[in-house]
């Protein structure tokens, strides 16, 4: 089956395809408004190069420990502090204090700025999620640098640009509840359809068999009854050819020379009669070859006179 042939069907079952649209409609309009959206805050945080950076070294000053990050570089830095924030851990921490466990932390290849992404089901959980990464990064970007005894003139810092107060609302899922809503809906109702045709069409194609058998099994008219009001004994078949093809020739009486000799014109006349009463009952003029002659036994008297002749 195409779509031209589903379209047809669809068609042809309009008063049960169009019923189910639109019981699909209020579904998902119904799931439109008892799904709630979500809500995504976004935070700004920039790292802030060492407050040694850039100055000449005092060669009278005392040594102190090397901060390895610097040669490293910023990206370097960051990418560190974003893996362990953001790994399993640290989002299940996250998630026992209520807070949300989508986040996304990005840091920009050419400016050492990160961006904090938080999705929650409200404003004020999406905003504190923010608030709480970036207080994870500081925390862990500052760990990092301290445990090689780093002092505070070669710590690199940060400064906090937007700690996602504004968050905005994302009707991504919405979007795809309703997508996935609507899709379900035009397949049960492409479904129910094709099942609908289907059983329509062998009920009737049963009906049509049953009417069919019945036409072909109905019994002969019963024959009407005898005037005296009994039934007309019925005769079978074999009976019936037999009586046909049985015929009884009776003698005529021979010719006597005392004058009782038919003349010619009565025996015509005779025959005639004859051949007009057996087409009248319907038999056939002439005995047919494989019929049976059943011949009278003739009497003792006229054998007698017949030998003494």
């Amino acid at each position: 089956m195409d779509l031209w042939d589903l379209t047809r069907l669809l068609l042809r079952r309009w008063y049960f395809a169009v019923p189910m649209l639109l019981a699909s409609v209020a579904v998902v309009i119904l799931t439109a408004q008892t799904v709630s959206p979500d809500y995504k805050a976004t935070g700004y945080m920039q790292l802030i190069p060492a407050p040694s950076s850039g100055k000449l070294a005092d060669p009278k000053a005392k040594p102190r420990p090397v901060n390895p990050w610097l040669d490293l570089g910023f990206v370097a830095l960051g990418n560190a502090a974003a893996i362990t924030v953001t790994d399993q851990p640290s989002l299940d921490r996250l998630a026992a204090q209520g807070l949300s466990d989508s986040v996304t932390v990005i840091l920009d290849d050419r400016t050492p700025l990160f961006q904090i992404e938080a999705v929650g089901r409200s404003k004020q959980q999406a905003t504190a999620t923010v608030r709480q990464v970036i207080k994870l990064l500081q925390a862990d970007l500052l760990v990092k640098q301290k445990q090689y005894g780093t002092v505070s003139e070669d710590t690199i810092s940060t400064l906090v640009i937007n700690d996602g107060n504004t968050p905005k609302v994302e009707s991504g899922k919405v979007k795809r509840v309703l997508i996935v809503a609507a899709g379900l809906g035009v397949l049960i109702t492409t479904a129910a359809t094709i099942a609908l045709d289907y059983w329509l069409r062998r009920r009737a194609k049963r009906r049509s068999e049953e009417d069919s058998a019945v036409g072909e099994g109905e019994m002969p008219a019963t024959p009407p009854a005898h005037p005296s009001g009994r039934a007309e004994p019925k005769m079978s078949s074999s009976l019936l050819d037999s009586a046909e093809k049985t015929q009884v020739l009776r003698p005529q009486p021979a010719n006597r020379p005392n004058g009782n000799v038919y003349s010619g014109e009565r025996k015509k006349a005779e025959v005639k009669t004859g051949a007009a009463a057996v087409r009248s009952n319907g038999a056939p003029a002439e005995p047919p070859i494989d019929a049976t002659v059943v011949l009278p036994t003739s009497h003792p008297t006229r054998r007698a006179q017949d030998k003494r002749k």
